[in-house]
C-alpha cells in the first residue's frame, strides 16, 4: 500500500495550484473525501443533491423528469382536472346536462358529469350530452378553454422532450490499464455512438482527481488523440503513461488509498438533430481494471463492417491469455 499523504511520484508539484483551479471542470478540491464517493455518476449526473431551498418550476421539472414519471403525471392531472370539472357539473345541476337523468342514481350521474368533462375538455364532443342552460354553458366553455391550453403545454412538453438529442454516446463499463506500445503501459476506455445517427468532431477531455493531504487534487491527462472529425464505430479513448504522466509508478492501490477518479468529458456535433452534445463519466477505483486490454468491437464483412455494441465492455486480463 502506498502512503496517501505522499505525492504521486514523477508529479510537477509546482503545477498543482493551477491545475486546481484550471482542470477541476468547477467541482472543486474539497468534495468527494470520504471512501466510496464519486464526483460523477456512470450516467452522466453529478454525485449532488441538492437540499434546503428550491424554487418551483413546473415545466423545467417536467422535461427532467423520466419518461415514466411524466406519462404517470399527465395521465393524473389530466383525471384530476376533469374529476373537478365533473364536480362543478353535479354542483349546477345534472338538469342542465342532456340526457343525463337528474332523479337517476348518483353514480349515474356523476359519470355522466365527469365524461361530459373529458369529452369538452377534448373537444371531442360525441353529442350524446350537451349542456343546457346558462351556467353549464359557462362552465363546459371553460373546460374547452382548459382543454387547449392543456393541449398546448403537453405538445409542447413532449415536442422539447423528443427533440433534445438525448443520450447518444455509451461509455464502457470499465477503463483498463494495459501494454501499449514501445513497451510502455496506458489508461484506456471506450465509448460508441448507440444510435444511427451521425456524429462529428468528438473531442475528449479527460482528466485525473485524487486526493492529497485531504484536499482533491486535478491532472490532466494528455491523450493520444483527443478529437476525431467522423464516428462510425467504437473510439479507444487512450492515455500513454509516459514519464511525464500524473499515472507515471501508480498501482491498483495506490488508486484505492487515493480516492481517484478519472473524469470525463466528450464534446460532439449531431448532424441529424443539428445541434450540439455533450457527456460525461468517470471511472472510480473499482471500475479500473489493470493489465487488462479490450477485445475488438467490428467484424470485416465482405459489403460491410459489422459493430457489435454489445462487445463494448468486454475485455480480457493478461492472466487468461
Amino acid at each position: 500500500m502506498t502512503d496517501h499523504h505522499k505525492p504521486p511520484p514523477h508529479v510537477d508539484q509546482s503545477a498543482f495550484e493551477e491545475v486546481s483551479m484550471n482542470d477541476d471542470l468547477g467541482l472543486g478540491d474539497k468534495i468527494g473525501r470520504k471512501p466510496g464517493t464519486r464526483l460523477i455518476n456512470n450516467d452522466g449526473t453529478f454525485n449532488v443533491s441538492r437540499k434546503g431551498y428550491r424554487t418551483f418550476r413546473p415545466y423545467h421539472e417536467l422535461m427532467e423528469m423520466s419518461w415514466p414519471k411524466l406519462l404517470g403525471t399527465t395521465i393524473l392531472v389530466y383525471i384530476v382536472l376533469n374529476l373537478i370539472f365533473a364536480v362543478g357539473f353535479l354542483i349546477i345541476g345534472t338538469d342542465g346536462l342532456s340526457n343525463v337523468e337528474p332523479n337517476s342514481p348518483f353514480y349515474y350521474r356523476a359519470l355522466g358529469a365527469f365524461f361530459f368533462s373529458v369529452q369538452t375538455f377534448t373537444t371531442v364532443g360525441y353529442g350524446g350530452i350537451s349542456p343546457t342552460g346558462i351556467a353549464t354553458n359557462a362552465l363546459a366553455a371553460l373546460v374547452a378553454l382548459f382543454g387547449w391550453i392543456a393541449l398546448a403545454i403537453v405538445t409542447g412538453l413532449f415536442f422539447g422532450r423528443f427533440s433534445r438529442p438525448g443520450n447518444m454516446i455509451m461509455f464502457s463499463d470499465f477503463a483498463v490499464v494495459g501494454p501499449y506500445k514501445e513497451s510502455q503501459q496506458a489508461l484506456k476506455f471506450r465509448i460508441v455512438n448507440v444510435r444511427d445517427t451521425h456524429l462529428i468532431n468528438l473531442s475528449a477531455r479527460v482528466i485525473l482527481t485524487y486526493l492529497e493531504e485531504d484536499q482533491r487534487k486535478f491532472k490532466p491527462l494528455r491523450l493520444e488523440r483527443s478529437r476525431v472529425s467522423l464516428f462510425p464505430l467504437n473510439w479507444t479513448i487512450v492515455h500513454p503513461i509516459t514519464e511525464s504522466s500524473p499515472l507515471r509508478g501508480w498501482t491498483e492501490d495506490d488508486f484505492y488509498e487515493r480516492r481517484a477518479e478519472v473524469l470525463i468529458t466528450i464534446d460532439g456535433y449531431e448532424q441529424t438533430a443539428a445541434q450540439s452534445i455533450h457527456n460525461q463519466n468517470s471511472y472510480i477505483h473499482s471500475e479500473v481494471k489493470w493489465n487488462a486490454r479490450f477485445e475488438p468491437m467490428y467484424l470485416e464483412r465482405e459489403a460491410t463492417t459489422e459493430l457489435h455494441l454489445d462487445r463494448l465492455h468486454v475485455f480480457t486480463t493478461l492472466e487468461e491469455e
